[in-house]
């Protein structure tokens, strides 16, 4: 498991950073002690070492290891195998509804659109407790103010950049944002791969068959007219920027390639407009958020 990004704030500067764009001097001269752990769900401070041999990484900062949230995978760096896998299990299996996640992806366009990224203080949704036996640890959730007339307030969802996907995400659930690229679609198999900008990974937003399995949801053919809509678009080299929400997975057959697993329709926006506004439309707006 390797740190790749961090986030960069002193004052009103803000960078997001990847580990191999710094050398010694430059992160001594301008990023030491203020590098944070680029999740927005942690606020840890992050360091850089470049040794004599020019291998170069990022790690937490000492004696910060058990500050990540719960809901960043690397509060699971140093965590055995039993305790990674019963804090993903319960991960997975929060229930969370439509109305809370739909809220999620209305909340992070609004912001993309009102100003640049900040680190904020992390608040901290989650507390923990020691269990007996092998799990050690393990979430514990509690309202967060959030639509608790649904049921799913003790549960946050935390955004993530497309840009910085890396292996380590797979097994939570995301709100993903980021730019697209491609679309790819198997009219065989009924599937559709939205793929992202990442410069490390190949990472690509996932709709199976799932996705329209109910038709009173959508349908194949509303889909064809939806992908059908994107390629039109990039192909006129316009912006698509997608908002959605979903499990992070590796994609079949790969340990490198990873999926995000929508399987709703209402669980996705793009330039800020919802699905079937785009298919009624036939049209995708310009991109609305203050994103680069």
């Amino acid at each position: 498991m390797k740190i790749e990004w961090a986030f960069y704030e002193n004052g009103d500067d803000t960078e997001e950073v990847y580990y191999e764009h710094l050398d010694k001097d430059l992160y001594e001269s301008k990023y030491q002690e203020h590098l944070y752990c680029i999740s927005d769900e942690c606020d840890v401070m992050i360091k850089f070492t470049h040794r004599k041999n020019g291998v170069k990484f990022f790690s937490t900062w000492n004696g910060q290891g058990d500050l990540h949230d719960i809901e960043c995978p690397y509060f699971l760096k140093d965590k055995g195998e039993v305790e990674r896998k019963n804090i993903l299990h319960q991960i997975e299996s929060a229930p969370v509804t439509d109305e809370h996640i739909i809220n999620t992806i209305l909340n992070k366009s609004k912001n993309l659109k009102e100003k640049e990224k900040r680190k904020m203080q992390n608040k901290r949704n989650t507390t923990r407790r020691t269990l007996q036996g092998e799990q050690t640890s393990k979430p514990e959730k509690i309202d967060n103010g959030e639509i608790d007339q649904f049921g799913s307030s003790g549960i946050r969802i935390f955004s993530l950049d497309s840009k910085h996907i890396t292996p380590d995400y797979v097994g939570y659930r995301k709100c993903i944002f980021g730019k697209i690229k491609h679309v790819y679609f198997n009219e065989a198999d009924g599937y559709v791969y939205l793929n992202l900008d990442n410069a490390q990974y190949r990472v690509s937003i996932y709709l199976p068959q799932a996705f329209y399995a109910d038709p009173g949801k959508t349908t194949k053919s509303a889909l064809v007219s939806f992908v059908d809509k994107i390629k039109q678009e990039l192909l006129a080299h316009k912006e698509l920027v997608i908002i959605c929400v979903g499990m992070i997975r590796y994609k079949k057959g790969s340990q490198q390639d990873v999926n995000v697993h929508v399987i709703n329709p209402s669980h996705l926006l793009i330039n800020d407009m919802k699905y079937y506004e785009i298919i009624t439309s036939n049209s995708i707006n310009p991109n609305p958020y203050n994103y680069l």
